[in-house]
This record gives C-alpha cells, structure tokens and sequence, in this order.
C-alpha cells in the first residue's frame, strides 16, 4: 500500500510537484499552492490554474508579467521535463492544460497489473468510517433518485474499503414520524378508547 504522496494513482499530485517546481522557478517571491485539477474536452488531461490569482498578488511587483496569460506562459516554459508529460499548452487567461503521455500510462497500467492493484491504494489517515446512503423513505414511493444514492453511496464504500478503511453501510429507511401519527389517532386510539369503555 502506498502512502498519499508516493501513489502512482494520485497523478494530480505528481503533476502538483512538477507545477510546484515550475511556480518556484517563475515566482520565486511567492510561495504559491500549485491549483492542479482535471481538464475537461478538448485541451488536455490536467489544468494548472494558477496563473489568475498568481497574478493579482504580483501585479504591479514585477514587469515581467503584462498578464494572467504571459505569467500561464511563464509557468509552462518553467515546466520540468517528465516523462508523464507528453505536451502543454496555455489556454485563455493562463490555464496551463497538460496531456499525459500515453507511453508514460501504458508503462504505470503495466507496472500496477506486475506488481498489484493494491499499490495504487492510497493509504488514508482515517481506519474506519460510516457511510449513509440510499435513505428511501419507504412509506412513500421510490424512484430513480434512490438508484442514484445507492449507486454514488455502495462507490464511495469501495473506494474506501480498497484504501483499508474499515467501512460501516449505514440505510437510514426514513422518517416514519406523520405515519404513525395517523395510525395511531384513526385506528389505535379509538381501539383503546372502545376497549376502555367496556
């Protein structure tokens, strides 16, 4: 099991150590948190978004940046060389987009299949934890959205028990309060006060 910063799974915080270099290297007066997320279409597989708020704090500090876009191009150049990196480029005001390379992914697939599933676990600070998922509230009728819960809860429940987290499934079946209220005003009530008057 590896632990959170060694996990050839975690390739965010892979990239976040290469972008932490690169922000360094650019803007050695900050000490700045690399924004690494995942890229969604057309420009990449991972985003670095930095170079807005990076910025703002620099302004006016250093003429070397005109612009949030100038300061993405800064960040890209900066960018140490890795074999996980196949391209870069630096869209709109800064986004410094990453495409991961496909040799680079075949050789980490080929290496977790040799050496187990097991070593791309994340090893968690927490030994145990309660899921509550589904919660129907099975007086009423159930629809699509339970399906839903149940699917993202039992996910979420994986995922934890592959990092060695003790899991408790917890289904709260809902809150039955106004139905037992009625029942017992129009049926139990009135059978207690006739068994009482007799």
């Amino acid at each position: 099991m590896a632990n959170e910063e060694e996990s050839p799974g975690n390739v965010r915080r892979q990239l976040g150590k290469l972008f932490e270099k690169s922000l360094r290297a650019t803007v050695p007066s900050e000490n700045v948190e690399p924004l690494v997320g995942a890229c969604y279409g057309k420009f990449g597989d991972y985003q670095c978004n930095n170079a807005i708020g990076l910025f703002g704090k620099i302004k006016g500090k250093s003429a070397e940046f005109k612009n949030p876009n100038s300061l993405g191009q800064a960040i890209a150049r900066n960018l140490p060389p890795s074999e996980m990196v196949e391209s870069h480029s630096v869209a709109g005001p800064g986004f410094v987009n990453v495409v991961l390379s496909k040799t680079w992914l075949a050789k980490s697939i080929q290496k977790m299949l040799i050496d187990g599933i097991q070593t791309w676990a994340l090893e968690l600070p927490i030994k145990r934890a309660v899921v509550d998922f589904s919660s129907p509230n099975i007086a009423k009728e159930i629809h699509v959205g339970h399906l839903r819960s149940t699917i993202i809860g039992d996910t979420l429940v994986h995922m934890l028990e592959f990092s060695n987290v003790e899991v408790l499934r917890i289904n709260h079946v809902g809150d039955w309060g106004t139905q037992i209220n009625l029942f017992c005003s129009f049926v139990l009530f009135p059978l207690i006060h006739i068994t009482c008057n007799e």
